[in-house]
């Protein structure tokens, strides 16, 4: 099976981060993939969680809500036939968020 999507960069804002952090909150229960655009707005199916979320969120400035940055995603598998991988996020800081992730535990929004 192939990769649930190609490593991509994309530019991102707090308002949209925090939108994203709100939906994934209300969904707790029942994970979903999440829409984030890449560099040519093409929108990838993302499977994030709260708290790799609220990491990006820290990356970002409250105060200036629509002053984007930019964060690289990629997804390796760790189990493919048992659906299993890590969500791997490059944050502007450098540095890096590893998400375990069993994708089908994600189901579209």
């Amino acid at each position: 099976m192939t990769k649930p999507f190609e490593p991509f960069h994309s530019d991102l804002n707090w308002q949209q981060v925090s939108l994203l952090l709100d939906t994934v909150l209300y969904f707790e229960e029942a994970p979903k993939l999440l829409l984030i655009p890449d560099l040519e707005q093409e929108r990838i199916a993302v499977p994030l969680l709260a708290d790799s979320l609220r990491m990006l969120l820290g990356e970002l400035d409250e105060s200036q809500p629509f002053a984007a940055r930019r964060f690289g995603f990629s997804f390796n598998w760790t189990n493919e036939t048992e659906q299993t991988g890590e969500l791997v996020i490059t944050l502007p800081s450098a540095k890096t968020v590893r998400q375990p992730t069993k994708l089908t535990d994600f189901s579209p929004v």
